[in-house]
């Protein structure tokens, strides 16, 4: 049984985005930083659809709603071929 990623980054990106900014340019740098065997976790009021497209080829996510508008995007580095 394989030990589950740790979270090393949470990012709440509604407060960034109701303050006019968009946080992608962070997430992608987070996401670049990753080590095997970390995750990232970014939080939106809906499943970063765009994101996960552009990140999709080096990255796995799982989308959950925590709640009514609360979605959490855990991404890990795929494993390499």
């Amino acid at each position: 049984m394989s030990t589950p990623p740790r979270v090393v980054v949470r990012l709440d990106g509604r407060p960034l985005r109701a303050a006019g900014l968009h946080p992608v340019e962070r997430v992608l740098a987070g996401l670049a930083a990753l080590q095997d065997g970390e995750a990232y976790q970014f939080v939106t009021p809906h499943p970063p659809g765009p994101l996960l497209e552009r990140t999709r080829d080096a990255f796995d996510a799982a989308v959950v709603e925590e709640s009514p508008g609360v979605f959490v995007t855990t991404f890990t580095r795929k494993a390499a071929p």
